[in-house]
């Protein structure tokens, strides 16, 4: 057994987690801070991990657009609103707020934000009124990560790595006291008494099949913090985008923009075949270009057709790529939108109609974004040998998470969250770079708050009777499978069924077979500790996802909800019973409870 003490304790290496051990010594140097990753901490979080087209950091500086001095306002007001009125109002208000504060620190730090002429350079993302969004390039997320991660070796900050946190200890008060889990490699467990503990885990992607997370992101943060007592909020609002299937790369911005064709294993293609008849060329042409800027799946926007066409042809049975060898069937001189050969000429000084690049997407990709075709070489897609990538729509980031108020608190005292694994920051959808804005703004918050409240609180000791009570309860199985069918089994429902389309009779069937499943099916399916800790969690979220998603009877954002899975006739959306609510979930005496409650402006 390995028992350690600290002041704080963080959970998760990825973006939040480094920026909060940060913040705490801020506070106090002194403050005994331990970060505790379940992998390695530049390898497995997905901060460290992440590439995109162009990777954003959303913030409102001196210079952005409208150029006034509460232009943070502008800001607020677009996470509000693009994402659908139902997150709290008082959290996207500090998220922009602290926007400026948080990219002038990681520019400190040495991330190599773009700049022309001395001026950051910034675009405009998703919906957002403004152009707000800096980058390095594909690789921001993963700049920062670096340059977050080399301060805290910097600091001296202890990082415990390979170790997994499966719940959270709490006093007769209810108050935090520490932490249990177990060493990945040994089995060992692993103890931390601790007043106070962050959960910067992530995203649950692992849930899914389909999904662009690291391996270690089974939602243990959440699942811990539901059986702690803390409530998560939002969960049924997920982004799905269509993405790289062997790269785990987001087919976004220029990916769409070169306007590529979307083909599957018969070489058919799947917007002509599903859409002809409804759309004429030019406005097919349209959606597929504005698929670059709305890469997440959304009901608000009309590009939502292609990820329906992409996920009804993969139920079929059929793989699904995006062809750069040639043009879609609807595109000619003719159907191209003036205001797309405006974009092309203003934005790139390319004529899009030229012949150097109108006869095929590969060309126009190139000239616009050289370095994202450059990445595919170096993951392994030559396009100008293979021509195309196949894609499948990924889970990409979850807007919900455990409930935080603009402290970083949960309702458990003792107990904060940040980044992607604390919800009621976003709402259904999300301005682009928002993320990572957030696991800088909320990264911090939570670091301050929890040195300030653990310089204050009484440390409780974690009994040897409470240790031997965990070991015989979790430590004393022996394990022979080979292939945990369970787990991948409860992945693949998730991703048939609770991703692009959900139909409420799918939905309550998947809930049924899953809660169905017993603890001792987990135990004789698992094949190590870690893998039924991790099947445990995966079950607990997939079942609250689920629930959550049945419960909101109508589309919103990526939460697209279909009445037949025959006809699939959207439930439209409904501002009237669900604008400015939200579903925030508990467990009581291991029941699911959901509740809907009006958000907090």
């Amino acid at each position: 057994m390995i028992k350690v003490k600290a002041d704080i304790v963080i959970v998760g290496a990825g973006g939040a987690g480094l920026r909060a051990a940060l913040s705490l010594k801020e506070i106090d140097k002194n403050l005994d801070v331990k970060i505790i990753s379940k992998g390695k901490m530049l390898n497995d979080s997905v901060t460290a991990t992440s590439y995109s087209d162009r990777m954003a950091f959303h913030a409102t500086l001196d210079t952005t657009e409208p150029y006034t001095q509460d232009s943070w306002k502008y800001h607020a007001e677009d996470i509000f609103v693009i994402g659908g009125m139902v997150s709290d109002k008082n959290l996207a208000e500090v998220l922009a707020k602290n926007s400026k504060d948080a990219f002038e620190y990681l520019e400190k730090l040495g991330v190599p934000f773009s700049k022309e002429d001395g001026k950051v350079k910034q675009f405009r993302t998703d919906g957002s009124k403004y152009a707000r969004a800096c980058y390095t390039g594909p690789d921001t997320a993963v700049q920062i990560a670096k340059a977050l991660a080399k301060e805290v070796m910097n600091q001296k900050i202890e990082v415990i790595e390979n170790t997994m946190i499966q719940d959270i200890l709490l006093d007769d008060e209810n108050k935090v006291k520490g932490a249990y889990g177990i060493n990945v490699i040994t089995n060992e467990l692993f103890v931390v008494e601790a007043p106070a503990v962050i959960l910067a885990t992530g995203g649950a992607g692992q849930v899914y099949a389909e999904n662009l997370f690291p391996t270690m992101c089974t939602g243990d943060g959440h699942a811990a913090a539901l059986r702690a007592g803390a409530e998560l909020v939002n969960m049924e609002f997920i982004q799905i985008g269509i993405a790289s299937k062997k790269t785990k790369i987001a087919c976004s911005g220029s990916f769409m923009r070169a306007l590529p064709r979307i083909i599957n294993d018969l070489g058919e293609d799947i917007i002509c075949k599903h859409y002809k008849k409804n759309y004429d060329s030019k406005d097919l042409v349209r959606i597929l270009f504005s698929k670059g800027w709305s890469w997440p799946l959304s009901y608000e926007e009309e590009s939502h057709i292609i990820d329906i066409a992409v996920q009804k042809e993969i139920m079929e049975g059929r793989k699904i790529f995006l062809d750069y060898s040639a043009n879609p069937e609807f595109l000619s001189k003719s159907t191209v939108p003036q205001d797309i050969i405006d974009w092309y000429k203003t934005s790139l000084g390319i004529d899009l109609l030229g012949d150097d690049v109108f006869s095929r997407p590969l060309l126009r990709l190139k000239k616009m974004n050289k370095e994202i075709y450059e990445l595919l070489v170096n993951k392994g897609i030559d396009l100008d040998i293979e021509g195309k990538i196949e894609v499948v729509p990924a889970i990409q980031h979850f807007q919900g998470g455990i409930k935080i108020n603009e402290r970083a608190e949960t309702s458990i005292k003792g107990l904060y969250s940040c980044g992607e694994a604390a919800g009621g920051q976003h709402g259904a959808n999300r301005p682009g770079g928002n993320s990572l804005l957030d696991t800088q703004v909320f990264g911090k918050i939570a670091g301050n708050n929890a040195a300030i409240y653990a310089l204050k609180a009484k440390s409780s000791e974690i009994t040897e009777s409470e240790i031997e009570k965990i070991k015989k309860e979790h430590l004393q199985f022996s394990f022979n499978s080979s292939k945990n069918i369970i787990k991948q089994n409860i992945k693949e429902q998730m991703t048939k069924h609770a991703g692009v389309i959900r139909v409420p009779e799918n939905l309550k069937n998947t809930y049924k077979i899953i809660s169905n499943i017993s603890i001792n099916e987990i135990l004789e399916s698992s094949i190590t500790l870690k893998d039924y800790f991790e099947t445990l969690n995966i079950r607990l979220l997939a079942q609250v996802l689920l629930r959550c998603m049945n419960e909101r009877k109508e589309s919103r954002g990526p939460h697209l909800l279909f009445k037949d899975a025959r006809t699939l006739e959207l439930y439209p959306r409904d501002d009237e019973n669900w604008a400015y609510h939200y579903i925030v979930v508990k467990l009581r005496d291991e029941e699911i409870v959901l509740e809907k409650r009006r958000v907090n402006m």
